[in-house]
């Protein structure tokens, strides 16, 4: 399927929905011209941000930092989370922040194939769900990060292309004051956005995802 196609079927969807579309909206990358980051290296991302998000919840600061180097994870935490981490204590912007990042992990749980249905933005994913599909609290990762596998290109860009132009009706509908369409929640597909784009290299360094629309 071609960017343009794939534009297209978006756009057909959206219009089933009563969800505006903008034509001029441009297309997201071609297959061929898109990576896609390894199973391994989404599966890191998730359990980084799942003992920063341990962190948040008052978890002890240097346990988590000792586990994730233990892990041979420290490598894969980003500039801004091991700022977080040095910290003693956070500020409650880094708590809400953090909290945020749990729809991360959910569409991130999405690519490796832990959740079969990524149904619209409209609700918050379920934490104590998504537990049962991480490994235990301080337990090993290797064979979580080694048996993880990535979805399909296409089914990652036709996500992509969704959530992208989903983003654009929130944020239109956001600056002229009216209802978000579809019951979309704006807030829960900015994750949505950060993530997807990440996982289709939108930048190298998770700090610097850009969500453009």
């Amino acid at each position: 399927m071609t960017a343009l196609e794939r534009k297209e079927k978006t756009e057909a969807y959206l219009k089933g929905l009563d969800i505006p579309i903008n034509p001029w909206l441009p297309v997201i990358e071609e297959e061929a011209d898109t990576i896609i980051r390894t199973a391994e290296d989404i599966a890191k991302r998730i359990i980084i941000l799942v003992y920063l998000g341990g962190y948040a919840e008052e978890g002890d600061r240097r346990e988590i930092v000792d586990f994730l180097q233990s892990e041979a994870l420290w490598d894969s935490v980003s500039d801004y989370e091991k700022e977080l981490l040095s910290k003693r204590r956070l500020t409650e912007k880094d708590k809400i922040k953090i909290s945020w990042q749990s729809e991360n992990i959910y569409l991130l749980l999405w690519a490796i194939n832990k959740i079969d249905l990524l149904d619209l933005p409209i609700e918050h994913c379920n934490i104590g769900e998504m537990f049962d599909l991480l490994p235990g609290p301080f337990e090993p990762t290797r064979d979580y990060i080694q048996n993880a596998t990535v979805r399909s290109k296409p089914e990652i860009l036709d996500k992509s292309d969704l959530i992208y132009r989903l983003h654009w009706a929130a944020r239109e509908a956001n600056l002229r004051n009216q209802d978000i369409p579809g019951d979309i929640d704006i807030e829960i597909l900015q994750e949505w956005h950060y993530a997807i784009n990440w996982v289709t290299y939108y930048n190298d360094d998770w700090d610097d995802i850009q969500t453009d629309t």
